[in-house]
């Protein structure tokens, strides 16, 4: 669709095409507002769901489950107050709403304890009339322009069709910036994450792939919901975690981790820990990256570490899990 001629200009910067958000951001699940179900609840409702569900996550990988292998959240309505922005009678309005819909049950622990928070298994009913983008289908739109003069998205099928339904979000392939020759100082110049684990991958055993082999590299990726993340990300990051996967050893530091290890690794591996290297990759504003794929392949393999290690110093679950 051809863009309307501006004749008048705000007084802040619009976005590019070239503009890539790598910023974090809440999931808030499409069904919230496609399931005849739960479409009616408020606002308040449906974004402290969604900020119950990113504390889930949270929780599985801290391991915070009952004896059924339930995950429980803690999430005390002040503290959801405070993230939210707004009194805290509009959070406890919205918990009395998503505990009537049945989205959410809560264990009390008594005085001075913080309830524990179980979020309810959902088995989305969307709404056959509901639209929104990107989940317009072409032949749906109803109308002539945009809908009908734009080319269909190319699906990936390694990473599902789920922006594939899209007719309108087609951008074309832009040429790289040329840069500028490095200086001799930059090609000095080993980034400390690049020492950490090294990126010269021996060669592999056998070229052919076993399907004990096919079975798990696949099984890691599902693990990492890549289909969450734009194509183009989700191609680099397929990449490193298939050349981590197939390497023989990985240098890290002056140890030399063996496949095996290395792989056992990758199965820590998910949605939220690559999350973390996106926002560690958009940080990246001053030095120039000679290596990029060795350089996401240590951001990945040490962001694994770090994710459990983050847990074990996070101020605020240390003081949860000070209380008695």
């Amino acid at each position: 669709m051809k863009a309307a001629k501006m004749e008048k200009r705000p007084n802040f910067s619009l976005m590019k095409q070239t503009d890539v958000q790598s910023v974090y951001h809440m999931q808030m699940p499409r069904w919230l507002f496609s399931d005849p179900r739960y479409c009616e609840m408020s606002l308040d409702a449906k974004v402290a769901y969604t900020f119950l569900l990113n504390r889930f996550q949270l929780s599985r990988l801290n391991g915070w489950i009952n004896e059924f292998g339930e995950v429980f959240v803690v999430f005390p309505r002040k503290e959801m107050a405070k993230e939210l922005r707004v009194g805290e009678k509009r959070v406890t309005a919205a918990f009395k709403e998503l505990s009537e819909h049945g989205l959410i049950w809560e264990k009390r622990c008594g005085l001075c304890a913080a309830n524990q928070i179980y979020l309810a298994l959902v088995q989305p009913m969307d709404d056959p009339d509901y639209e929104c983008a990107p989940f317009i289908n072409k032949e749906n739109s109803g109308g002539s322009g945009a809908a009908d003069s734009a080319l269909p998205e190319p699906s990936n099928p390694r990473f599902g069709n789920s922006r594939s339904n899209n007719p309108g979000a087609v951008i074309p392939t832009l040429p790289e910036p040329s840069a500028a020759p490095p200086s001799k100082k930059e090609l000095n110049h080993t980034y400390r994450s690049q020492k950490e684990v090294s990126q010269s991958i021996p060669r592999m055993r056998d070229d052919r792939l076993t399907n004990a082999d096919e079975n798990e590299l696949t099984e890691i990726l599902n693990s990492c919901e890549l289909d969450l993340f734009p194509d183009d990300t989700a191609r680099v990051f397929e990449d490193a975690i298939e050349r981590l996967f197939y390497s023989e050893s990985l240098r890290v530091g002056k140890a030399i981790l063996p496949q095996n290890r290395v792989r056992s690794r990758l199965h820590r591996l998910n949605e939220i820990i690559l999350r973390d290297v996106e926002q560690k990759m958009a940080e990246n504003t001053e030095r120039p990256i000679r290596n990029t794929t060795a350089y996401i392949m240590s951001l990945i393999f040490n962001s694994i570490a770090e994710s459990k290690s983050d847990l074990l110093v996070d101020p605020y679950l240390n003081t949860l899990r000070a209380s008695p």
